[in-house]
């Protein structure tokens, strides 16, 4: 991916669980011994398919700046399509580490626009709240916002700006 000048990746987020599982499935498909009879292709069948659309359809986000045009790039890409959201600069009020609504620590990045809309990087949840945090942080430095903290379920919001 050529990426210009005026424009700053600012992180990458790979689906190396889902890739892990997907290979999981390709093995056991491969490997194990299911039989020979209708059943045992079938449930082989199964298996390999399970595997390469864990492998094929989760995307890789590419989370970039673009200074000149004052736009946030959100480009999705997989083995199978891709898409691109982009957002400007200035409706974007907040980054958010944001818990799932069951309390389970599981964790997932959203923009908080100035209209109020969330627009969450990614539609699932995972673990490793560290994780979120610091690719919040490097987030917030690089659009120049403020973020917050907000628990599961939750209809208080500690907002932190750097306005």
């Amino acid at each position: 991916m050529t990426v210009s000048s005026n424009v700053q990746i600012v992180f990458k987020d790979y689906p190396l669980i889902l890739w892990l599982m997907g290979v999981l499935f390709l093995f056991v498909g491969a490997a194990f011994p299911f039989g020979h009879d209708a059943e045992g292709v079938q449930a082989r069948v199964l298996m390999l398919l399970g595997g390469g659309l864990f492998i094929a359809f989760p995307c890789i986000l590419i989370v970039t700046v673009d200074r000149t045009r004052g736009m946030l790039n959100l480009r999705y890409r997989s083995l199978i399509r891709g898409s691109t959201k982009a957002y400007p600069l200035n409706e974007i009020s907040l980054v958010n580490v944001a818990q799932d609504w069951e309390g389970e620590r599981m964790y997932r990045l959203e923009l908080i626009l100035w209209s109020g809309q969330v627009v969450p990087l990614r539609t699932f949840y995972s673990v490793g709240k560290g994780h979120h945090e610091r690719r919040a942080r490097r987030l917030r430095s690089e659009l120049r916002v403020g973020g917050e903290v907000s628990g599961p379920g939750s209809n208080i919001r500690i907002t932190i700006s750097n306005r």
